[in-house]
């Protein structure tokens, strides 16, 4: 009977393991994907952002004002 019992205990280590491997599995994938979701957005913002400072600075130039050196200088700053 001892035998029997060691057997069953093994077999359902061997059945509830994988499927436990399995459940977490997928959940690790996802906080990976909303990791790259993330970083895509902010990326995709700063892009948005830099385009407008362009723009705002190439209109600037052509009504023959001077560019906001400040702001500029500080963005430089920042990305050191």
């Amino acid at each position: 009977m001892k035998k029997f019992l060691t057997i069953v205990a093994i077999a359902a280590a061997v059945v509830a393991v994988p499927l436990a491997m399995a459940q977490n599995a997928g959940q690790g994938q996802s906080t990976a994907q909303q990791g790259d979701q993330a970083e895509a957005k902010a990326q995709s913002e700063a892009d948005a952002k830099a385009k407008r400072r362009a723009a705002a600075t190439a209109e600037m130039k052509a009504k023959g004002q001077q560019a906001p050196q400040q702001e500029e200088e500080e963005e430089a700053k920042k990305k050191r």
